[in-house]
């Protein structure tokens, strides 16, 4: 979300796009502070953004991965009982461990 503000030492029309509390002016050279709100609201985007990337990463290895192994078992015997098991074991753990990496 692009929200305007004008550079105070020049006039110049400055569009904040998000990632930072200042800004330089491209015509005049001048740093320019960002109104709280704007910055603010760039912040909640970005945090609701990274949820998103964790719930279908999430989904993609607890739902995925398991059913992939599933069929792969099924066609292995015995070996692939215990290898559908592992998977699933490791869909249910793994999404814990990207959590971190996430944020």
């Amino acid at each position: 979300m692009t929200q305007s503000l004008s550079c105070p030492n020049c006039g110049a029309s400055l569009e904040y796009a998000g990632g930072g509390r200042t800004m330089k002016c491209p015509y005049c050279g001048t740093t320019v502070e960002v109104p709280e709100e704007f910055w603010q609201a760039a912040e909640t985007a970005q945090t609701a953004n990274k949820w998103k990337k964790y719930i279908i990463i999430f989904l993609a290895i607890t739902v995925g991965l398991p059913t992939c192994m599933g069929v792969l078992a099924s066609m292995l015997g015995v070996f692939g009982t215990l290898l559908g098991i592992g998977a699933g074991i490791f869909g249910a753990i793994i999404p814990f461990i990207l959590h971190i990496f996430v944020h």
